[in-house]
């Protein structure tokens, strides 16, 4: 079972990552909706000037992001279940109340993903860096929990 959870939170990483890459369509058709929103753009961007475009990356990034702290929240809580103890000491005196957990948590991924969406407005490649070294992060505690997991069975 822990295998399996394990196999699903890489799977939807994985998918969440690459549903952030360009997808090329073969008919260059323009609905007319599609029109009107371009027109609807152009004319925002004369009055207001230059519009940004957030990187594509990034909602994904947020995504999985949110994912991997559930995913850490739910076996922290199996592996304390199981006998196991917290190893941050930061964490320790929060993992024994789940609903001071989980918003301890939640805020730590709101604050991440916030910082990084009012980043990307001065500078897209930061923002990115963000949420891809919070991921990584993210992921390592994720897999050394799934680990733990597998040894306490």
């Amino acid at each position: 079972m822990n295998r399996a959870v394990a196999t699903v939170a890489a799977a939807t990483l994985l998918s969440l990552t690459m549903s952030a890459l360009p997808a090329f369509a073969g008919d260059d058709t323009v609905t007319p909706a599609a029109a009107s929103a371009a027109t609807a753009q152009t004319a925002a961007q004369m009055r207001f000037g230059k519009a940004l475009a957030r990187p594509k990356a990034l909602p994904a990034l947020y995504v999985s992001y949110a994912a991997l702290q559930a995913f850490d929240i739910y076996s922290t809580k199996q592996a304390l279940a199981r006998g196991a103890q917290e190893a941050s000491p930061l964490m320790q005196g929060v993992v024994g109340n789940t609903g001071a957990f989980v918003a301890v948590k939640a805020t730590v991924a709101v604050a991440t993903i916030a910082a990084a969406e009012r980043l990307w407005k001065t500078n897209k490649v930061a923002a990115i860096g963000i949420m891809v070294a919070s991921n990584g992060v993210a992921a390592i505690v994720a897999a050394r929990n799934a680990r733990t997991l597998r040894q306490l069975r």
